[in-house]
């Protein structure tokens, strides 16, 4: 019996915990953040060059996020998140040979080219699902602290672009810049993404939590296409799905974040 107590002594004192998790007995945390980066290669949604020029832009996520700390160094993060961007209207090439046009001069599927305001971009927004954890370093207590972020995010993307203002690929003499209707105008998308963030965590007056850090995304369809991609596509809305995986992959590799929120319970 003694035997018996001893252990049952050493088993307990080995999963027990001087503290419990969480900060002040709050474990909940309601915030708000965004994670920004200038885009170099751009567009944004409201502005663009053609699709072989830089547009500087800036890419911001908006995020409401809920965490929970289960044990006193891991948090578990459910976020909803929102992005605005754009896709540029390409112009083709100019090196033709028909009426000083070649076939790359209509770069759209079905030898089309757009005819349009080539300012304004196709706009491309995606809602995000985020599904993560924080794990904070030794000698930190959840959610102070810095910490390291794995995270899966389910992307719902949805291009929206200027349909009605495309020509056909003509041989005769004059061309015929007759405008016709291409595609539907608005297509959606499933993404996925990996992301690691490294950021720190403060607490102000016991109640507001401020956070900050780097991060870093990977979505392996902008990989994958832009690999097996040969740059002709039979529909436009797989040639929409191919610069949309494109523009969401150059917006999920590098960005930082900041965020701001409460301790709710």
């Amino acid at each position: 019996m003694k035997y018996i107590k001893v252990f049952l002594f050493l088993f307990i004192s080995s999963h027990a915990s001087s503290q419990i998790a969480g900060y002040m007995g709050k474990r909940a945390v309601l915030s708000y953040s965004n994670y920004f980066m200038v885009g170099l290669v751009g567009p944004g949604p409201n502005n663009a060059g053609y699709m072989d020029e830089a547009s500087l832009s800036l890419n911001n996520v908006h995020c409401l996020n809920f965490e929970y700390v289960y044990k006193q160094r891991k948090v578990v993060c459910l976020s909803g998140q929102y992005l605005r961007t754009g896709v540029a209207y390409d112009r083709g090439g100019h090196d033709g040979f028909i009426n000083g046009a070649s076939y790359r001069d209509y770069p759209y599927p079905g030898g089309a080219k757009y005819g349009g305001n080539y300012s304004k971009p196709a706009l491309l927004t995606s809602t995000n699902i985020s599904l993560g954890v924080k794990s904070f370093k030794s000698g930190c207590i959840a959610p102070v602290g810095k910490y390291n972020k794995l995270e899966m995010i389910l992307l719902f993307e949805k291009i929206m672009y200027d349909n009605t203002n495309f020509m056909k690929s003509v041989t005769s003499d004059p061309v015929d810049d007759t405008l016709f209707t291409l595609g539907t105008g608005e297509y959606n998308y499933v993404n996925v993404a990996i992301a690691y963030t490294i950021g720190r965590e403060h607490i102000i007056n016991d109640k507001i939590v401020i956070d900050y850090g780097i991060r870093f995304g990977l979505t392996p369809a902008m990989n994958i296409v832009s690999l097996t991609s040969d740059d002709s596509y039979s529909t436009i809305e797989m040639y929409y799905k191919r610069y949309s995986n494109s523009r969401i992959g150059r917006q999920q590799l590098f960005n930082f974040h900041v965020g701001i929120g409460f301790l709710a319970f």
